[in-house]
């Protein structure tokens, strides 16, 4: 992939379930080093967005290319491999394995070992390093021998973070990155997120979230999205100005 190359490529994506038509004809680009935010109310298409971009969901017509190859129809499984990891809305872990534990695991996974292969690894010093380094970053270390289920919301949500990062993507996808937060635990994201972009200035981001304080503290360009299409695209100052996302997402009356 050279400089110019987006690292994902969304061009004219459709996809229904049944009747309903959650994305139709969506295009846009994200490059290295770029984070970008899907906004919009609930049922604009985001999630299933989301879910396409990961490779969970195959579109019904349209391409999807991440690092210059037709990704359209790779599984998930080939995406984490090649680089692209993404969170979830609810943070996604293994609860009765440690904070450790789980970093390991999320490594072995976008190496392509199942999961099922945890019984058997050996953890290497070049993985067990990179795991302590993560969880020294993002402030689990205290944690590292605690039962991930034991952990408060906004240390699980960071949990999730940390294994998606120690994966070391090219593209990292955030789902709510701040879903169920309290005002504290949403600053300390947004300075984690504002501290990861410094660190890997090449890293590609992609995220949604209903605070619009993350939005727009942290993205380069925003997409407005409304009953699966893409509606607006501009920087978060053009997007946060425009009426209709005021009107849309926001629900205030553009007059």
């Amino acid at each position: 992939m050279n400089a110019e190359t987006p690292v994902l490529e969304v061009q004219d994506v459709y996809k229904s379930f049944g009747p309903s038509h959650a994305v139709q004809g969506v295009s846009f680009t994200v490059r290295a080093g770029e984070t970008l935010a899907l906004i919009g109310p609930n049922g604009a298409g985001k999630s299933t967005m989301f879910g396409l971009a990961a490779g969970e969901h195959r579109a019904d017509k349209g391409t999807i290319s991440y690092q210059g190859h037709n990704a359209t129809r790779w599984p998930a499984s080939r995406r984490c491999r090649n680089g692209l990891s993404r969170t979830f809305q609810v943070a996604s872990f293994f609860g009765t394995r440690t904070v450790r534990e789980n970093l390991l695991l999320a490594v072995e996974s976008a190496r392509g070992h199942p999961f099922a292969f945890w019984d058997t690894f050996s953890s290497g010093h070049q993985k067990a390093t990179r795991v302590d380094e993560m969880l020294v970053r993002l402030s689990l270390h205290d944690y590292s021998a605690l039962r991930a289920d034991r952990l408060a919301q906004g240390d699980r949500k960071r949990l999730e973070f940390a294994m998606a990062l120690v994966q070391q993507p090219k593209l990292l996808l955030l789902d709510e990155p701040t879903a169920g937060m309290s005002l504290e635990d949403i600053q300390q994201t947004i300075d984690m997120l504002r501290s990861v972009k410094e660190a890997n200035p090449q890293l590609a981001i992609v995220l949604t979230a209903h605070d619009m304080e993350v939005i727009f503290s942290v993205s380069d360009r925003v997409l407005l999205m409304g009953q699966g299409k893409l509606l607006l695209e501009g920087t978060p100052a053009e997007v946060e100005a425009a009426p209709l996302t005021k009107e849309l997402y926001l629900g205030v009356s553009a007059s």
